[in-house]
């Protein structure tokens, strides 16, 4: 499935590049106005599939929940650092949302894939991201509606 979310950022014009970042660095999201958006991936997310898929996601939820400029600075005050976090968090909430879409989560759910480690293999993710997406409103609603 990484080419589907790579035709979904061709289909939005999103340009993929790949660099040789330097750790931890290992993608971003970037746009300004009149260009194209851009999201670079680290040559080293080759190494493992679905953190690459999640990774990707990830960098696509900035594109369409990111608002402004997000990136970090060297030098920000605590006001852009919170800006940054919830940026983050956005981004991360679209990724988890369009990896494991709630119906197919629920039909998982239903079919006895429970385990996270299960949940990550059919929805060929990291168990991070299962667990990421387990802890979002909507699942914890429907779990508690039984």
């Amino acid at each position: 499935m990484p080419f589907t979310l790579l035709k979904l950022a061709d289909a939005y014009g999103i340009k993929v590049e790949y660099w040789d970042f330097q750790p931890p660095l290992e993608a971003v999201y970037w746009f300004s106005p009149g260009l194209p958006p851009v999201i670079g991936l680290a040559n080293s997310l080759f190494e493992n599939r679905r953190y690459f898929r999640c990774v990707l996601a990830e960098e696509l939820g900035h594109h369409f929940t990111t608002v402004g400029e997000a990136v970090p600075k060297m030098f920000y005050r605590y006001g852009d650092r919170l800006d940054i976090s919830k940026a983050e968090h956005r981004a991360m909430v679209w990724a988890a949302k369009y990896l494991m879409p709630a119906d197919r989560l629920l039909g998982a759910l239903s079919f006895g894939i429970v385990e996270q480690w299960e949940l990550a293999d059919y929805f060929e993710v990291t168990e991070d991201m299962v667990r990421f997406r387990m802890g979002l409103w909507d699942m914890r609603q429907i779990c508690l509606a039984g």
